[in-house]
């Protein structure tokens, strides 16, 4: 039974720390998505009006740092992503929002054909307070 234990434990410790280190995983989104987007929403604490918006890697991020900027480049919005899985494979590329009310928060971007893409890290202090006064959101998702 010891020897049995001895095998097993190293198994599990990698197992744990595999784990542990996908969550960690930077974003996997290589390509710029551009992405019309026809009402407001919320970046970390910035607010965004409707528009044509590129989403890009920041070069030298190790795909953690992401920007949006809009098609006349008056808004740029630097923001942390982490890497996020979907259940599915989307054919188009996909934008997901958590909606409180008429406010909208961008929460996840993927890219068509691929399942792996980015979730923003950062919540906002209007999204925080929200949550403490109770609010669920509902989300939202675009494909573009």
């Amino acid at each position: 039974m010891k020897d049995y234990s001895r095998r097993l434990t190293p198994v599990l410790v990698g197992a744990f720390l595999l784990v542990l280190g996908v969550s960690q995983l930077p974003a996997q989104i290589t390509n710029e998505i551009r992405a019309n987007i026809d009402h407001s929403f919320v970046i970390g604490n910035t607010s965004l009006p409707p528009g044509e918006y590129t989403f890009r890697m920041m070069q030298n991020s190790e795909l953690s740092v992401m920007t949006a900027n809009s098609e006349n480049d008056k808004t740029n919005v630097t923001f942390i992503v982490r890497e996020a899985v979907d259940n599915h494979t989307p054919a188009h590329t996909e934008l997901t929002f958590r909606k409180y009310g008429n406010t909208e928060f961008l929460n996840k971007i993927f890219e068509s054909g691929s399942k792996i893409g980015a979730e923003v890290t950062e919540t906002s202090r209007e999204e925080s307070s929200l949550v403490k006064a109770g609010q669920q959101p509902t989300l939202q998702t675009e494909e573009k």
